[in-house]
Parts: structure tokens; C-alpha cells; sequence
């Protein structure tokens, strides 16, 4: 991230100056390395709420968000923040160009992940023009909060936080309502108008979404490329696959075609098939993260993996090759397809746009289902609803993750 919790402390005291209700923040603590702030009580997850209170705490916080919205930019300025100068900065500058800063020389020396070329490339060449003077500031990973008995006790989670497109906060709501039962998104959506006086450009907003989403796949390709000990691997990958696979399907929403979804293959175990279960059972025997053993319950889920993918790998793999072949006009050797691919990418035109969504949204539905087992919740990838009151999408209870899950986690 480019980010420490240190940055965050500006983004405390510019919303608190402004009558924004945030933990106040006292100061860092060296070691541990973490921020000191107020403790907010209530609850985080709007399923634990009622219709009638969930309303009320949507409609608090969109008062909340025009507070934000008022805030000068000059005042943003003051306390460090960058001011866009262009449309693309309002798009790109702040959070998405400080995380490529990290990310380029995170992957150095490590082969280049076609998904992260192809969605950088997308962005770029895409960015809404004529909205610099729409720029604001923004918590960004907004619609987070806490409340308690109806009314919000304070906002959280402020590593986004910068001045750029509104828009933005309606990309990161469609994003939060998969874990979060926020409610009826065109309503909010209307309110929104409403209550903060900033027009919606929808358009914009599935921009931002597509970007909210490739934040994921280049915030975690560092550690899934390269993992540090102690790397929870496998919440990293969920969180890739998912923000990849839904970046795919709202460039195909914006292109206004529907992606094909993936077979599962069946099982064929190698040789080693007994070995990787006998690994799993042992480690789901003593594993327990209530009782300190975080780490050991994460290489537990990351050996699971590994036994699907002795199990499906294969075939996941060749099907990956049958689609690279009919977009190059051969079959590539494996260790050169990513390579191949890559060039490809980059040598192409606005043309072949959706074929190369096809082949990558594939290959990132193949990965994310060698996963796990099909029964696992980690293999759910709930459908983006859209904001736009033309398009109501109705929340499907068994195609998202059960309230408080993480992907990744279960």
C-alpha cells in the first residue's frame, strides 16, 4: 500500500476541523507501529440493522458525505493533499498513480501479470474527460462507518482519502454492498443527488469502478508474486479474483456485452493427490486462529489450494492455452504465454478491446476456481448491482458471502 497508518492522520484532523465525526487521533505508537485514536462504539455491518434504521444511518451518513464534499480544496491543500491540475488526475492522480509507484518496483525482476497490463492500459485510455472541476475531496473507500441504536457513531478507514472525483465514493458503494446489505442502491443513489447536490454522471461511476476494482489486482500482486512469511495468501488471492472478475464485467456492462462463465472441471487427482489431502486434514486439525494460530490456519487454506489445483489444475490450464491460441493465432509453449500475452497487450488496438476481456476475464474466473472446492464459500463472486434506477438488480442471498464473512477467510 502506499500508505501507512501515519498518512491517515491528516485525513483525522482536516474531516474533524470540518465537523466530520472521526476518532479523534492522539499519536503514533512506535512499537507496535499503530495510531492512537477514540474508540467508536456499535457496529460496522448494516445486515445487523432493520429496513427503517438502515435508511435512517444511509441518509446520516449521505449529510455526513456533503460535509466532506464542502470541504475547501484549499484546506485539503493545506493539510498535504495533492490538488489535481487535469481530468486524468482527478481520474488517476492521488491513490492509483502513488500505487503503481509501489508497484513497479514491488514487481521488478518478476514476470508482468497480463490482468494488471491490460487494466492499467484500460484506465489510461479511458479516463472521463471534463472533470476537473468536479474534484473534491473524498474518503474514497467510503460508506464506511459505525453506528449504534440508529445514528452513526464516526467514519473509518481513511488510506484513500484524497482529493478526486465524487464519483468515486458511488464506484466503492457498489463494491462494499456485496459485504454489506446496504439496501436498494438506486434509492441511495437518488438520495445522494439529493442530499449532497452533486450530480451523478453514471458513466463516470462505471469508470470508477472498473479503477475501485484494479486497485485490488495491483494492491495484491506484490504478495501474491512474492510473499513475505506470514502472508495470508490465499485472502490476497480472493481479493484479486474478485476485483479483476468484476473490473472485466463492468467494462463488458460500459461495452454492453455479457462474459460467458466457466466450466468447472472435473477432478483428476496426480500421483500426489493423497499426499495434499493428508496435508490439508492435518492442518485443519491444528489450525485454530481464535487460539494464535492465524498464520498456520492461512497456510492451511493456501495447502487446500494447491490440492485443488493438483486436482483441476491441468485442465484449467489447457483450456487457458486453447483461448490464447485463438487469440494469437497459435498455441504458446506455457512458460511463454504470459509473455506473449503481454506483448499483445500492448501492441494492440481499441479492436480487439473485447476478445481481450474474454480471455483475461476467463483466466481469472480458472484461477479463482482452483480456489477451493466447489462448495466453499471463497468460490462465490457476487454480481455488481448497478446504481442507475433504469437497471435495478436485486440483491441474489445466495450469490454473495454470508454477513461479517471475507473472502478468503472460510
Amino acid at each position: 500500500m502506499p500508505y501507512r497508518i501515519a498518512d491517515e492522520v491528516a485525513t483525522h484532523d482536516l474531516l474533524e476541523a470540518h465537523g466530520v465525526p472521526v476518532p479523534h487521533a492522539y499519536g503514533l505508537c512506535d512499537s507496535p507501529y499503530a495510531l492512537v485514536m477514540d474508540r467508536l462504539a456499535g457496529h460496522v455491518d448494516l445486515s445487523s440493522a432493520g429496513d427503517e434504521e438502515r435508511e435512517r444511518l444511509l441518509e446520516q451518513y449521505l449529510e455526513i458525505l456533503a460535509r466532506i464534499y464542502g470541504i475547501p480544496k484549499s484546506a485539503a491543500g493545506a493539510a498535504g493533499f495533492e490538488l489535481p491540475a487535469d481530468s486524468a488526475a482527478v481520474a488517476l492522480g492521488g491513490f492509483w498513480r502513488r500505487m503503481e509507484a509501489i508497484y513497479d518496483p514491488s514487481m521488478e525482476g518478476l514476470p508482468a501479470d497480463p490482468i494488471a497490463v491490460f487494466l492499467r492500459r484500460w484506465l489510461r485510455d479511458n479516463v472521463p474527460p471534463n472533470r476537473l472541476d468536479q474534484a473534491r475531496f473524498t474518503t474514497y473507500d467510503s460508506f464506511q462507518f459505525m453506528f449504534d441504536e440508529g445514528a452513526i457513531t464516526g467514519l473509518l478507514d481513511f488510506e484513500h482519502a484524497h482529493v478526486g472525483d465524487p464519483m468515486m465514493d458511488l464506484a466503492a458503494l457498489r463494491v462494499r454492498d456485496t459485504i454489506k446489505n446496504v439496501g436498494d442502491l438506486s434509492r441511495t443513489a437518488a438520495r445522494y443527488e439529493a442530499v449532497t447536490g452533486v450530480a451523478i454522471d453514471h458513466d463516470v461511476v462505471e469508470y470508477h469502478t472498473v479503477l475501485y476494482n484494479a486497485l485490488s489486482v495491483l494492491s495484491t500482486g506484490p504478495p501474491l508474486a512474492a510473499p513475505a512469511r506470514g502472508t495470508d495468501w490465499l485472502s490476497y488471492l480472493a481479493w484479486y479474483v474478485n476485483g479483476a472478475r468484476w473490473a472485466f464485467e463492468t467494462i463488458a456492462e460500459i461495452r454492453g456485452y455479457r462474459l460467458d462463465p466457466v466450466a468447472i472441471p472435473e477432478p483428476h487427482p496426480s500421483r500426489s493427490g493423497p499426499a495434499l489431502r493428508h496435508l490439508v486434514a492435518g492442518l485443519r486439525a491444528i489450525s485454530d486462529p481464535s487460539a494464535g494460530g492465524y498464520e498456520l490456519a492461512g497456510l492451511g487454506r493456501v495447502a487446500n489450494h494447491l490440492k485443488r489445483v493438483d486436482e483441476i489444475g491441468p485442465d484449467l490450464e489447457a483450456a487457458d492455452l486453447d483461448d490464447l491460441r485463438r487469440l494469437l493465432g497459435h498455441r504458446p509453449d506455457p512458460g511463454e504465454a504470459d509473455r506473449e500475452l503481454v506483448e499483445l497487450i500492448d501492441a494492440a488496438g481499441p479492436g480487439r478491446e473485447e476478445e481481450l476481456v474474454r480471455v483475461l476475464d476467463a483466466r481469472a474466473q480458472r484461477i479463482h476456481l482452483a480456489m477451493a472446492s466447489p462448495q466453499s464459500l471463497m468460490l462465490r463472486h457476487p454480481r455488481l448491482r448497478s446504481i442507475r434506477a433504469d437497471r435495478p438488480t436485486a440483491r441474489d442471498p445466495n450469490d454473495g458471502w454470508p454477513a461479517g464473512a471475507i473472502p478468503g477467510t472460510a
